[in-house]
């Protein structure tokens, strides 16, 4: 996985309103990042043979949600696509948009809105009541789901080429580390072996190198094995790799052995100190079996290889 591959590879996907401008500025940022374009709704009126108001009203709403959600599922296992989503596809398929993609929320005011609506293919939001009862029921939904915002206040050229220039740094590869127990500790727990700088001084060593590299790292630590679980879960369709630090639980938890494994995800495990010239116990690690390798005994500098590592040819999916 390399850094550029990751990138091309990530979906854009855009969700919001009916009538926000979704289409529209979708189809300029694909036609600018070189990109192919899919609108949901206009694939599922070429499946059925139908628009997707006829649907709604001959079938009902569910019926349309199952239909959507498929083509919906089919879309996101492209790679490197522009899609743009019917506005109530948000509630019921906000784990497929996730997928390798970054959602971008496309807000346009009210009043911008409605002068735009056709009222006939909007089945779901006829008057300006509906529209804010749909608003009001999706819009947590949508602020839960969005990694980047961008408001349709300009002319379309102007939102999509601001659209853009801001998702550079969103579609950088991402790489989750994890810390486990005790790593919070740093500069006070036992300084001869881990160093005196801080887990502070880790996180920003280890930002710098990712910065340098075009990556966006996030960071997490915690002292207990499940959640750290289930934060290996949750990364299953967000990060592109993991560099993982399991402290004490690499010796023995075979629940994050098996958590590795199944989120399918390249992973390196590091160390700080080098763990085989330390206790027996310490020596022989569980969850390394589900990593592309292992870095031990290179400090801070250790996360960076790690990094190296999976950015890697050698490690490209």
């Amino acid at each position: 996985m390399s850094a550029e591959s990751a990138r091309s590879g990530r979906n854009i996907v855009l969700i919001g309103m009916p009538a926000s401008g979704k289409t529209t500025i979708g189809r300029r940022v694909a036609n600018q990042m070189g990109r192919p374009f899919y609108d949901s709704d206009a694939e599922i009126e070429a499946r059925e043979g139908r628009t997707c108001a006829m649907i709604i009203n001959e079938d009902g709403e569910a019926t349309f949600r199952a239909i959507e959600r498929e083509v919906i599922a089919e879309l996101v296992s492209k790679r490197g696509i522009v899609l743009s989503v019917g506005g109530g596809a948000p509630m019921t398929c906000g784990d497929l948009l996730r997928r390798n993609s970054v959602v971008v929320l496309l807000e346009r005011s009210i009043e911008a809105t409605l002068s735009s609506f056709e009222s006939a293919t909007r089945p779901l939001s006829r008057s300006r009541d509906d529209f804010e009862r749909l608003l009001a029921e999706r819009s947590e939904t949508y602020k839960q789901l969005f990694e980047f915002y961008e408001a349709n206040d300009n002319s379309p050229q102007l939102v999509a080429a601001r659209l853009v220039n801001n998702l550079t740094v969103a579609l950088y590869a991402r790489i989750l580390v994890i810390n486990g127990p005790n790593l919070n500790l740093l500069g006070t727990r036992e300084p001869s072996i881990y160093g005196a700088q801080t887990y502070d001084d880790l996180v920003a060593y280890v930002q710098n190198a990712s910065l340098e590299r075009k990556v966006f790292a996030s960071f997490y630590q915690s002292n207990h094995e499940g959640e750290i679980i289930d934060k290996l879960h949750a990364a299953r369709d967000y990060y592109d790799g993991i560099i993982i630090n399991p402290a004490a639980y690499t010796h023995y938890s075979y629940a994050i052995l098996d958590a590795l494994k199944a989120i399918n995800l390249p992973a390196v495990e590091v160390h700080l100190s080098d763990i085989s010239t330390r206790e027996e116990f310490r020596r022989h690690s569980v969850t390394a079996a589900a990593c592309v390798a292992q870095v031990s005994g290179e400090g801070f500098a250790g996360y960076v290889r790690a990094m190296d590592i999976l950015l890697s040819e050698k490690f490209e999916s």
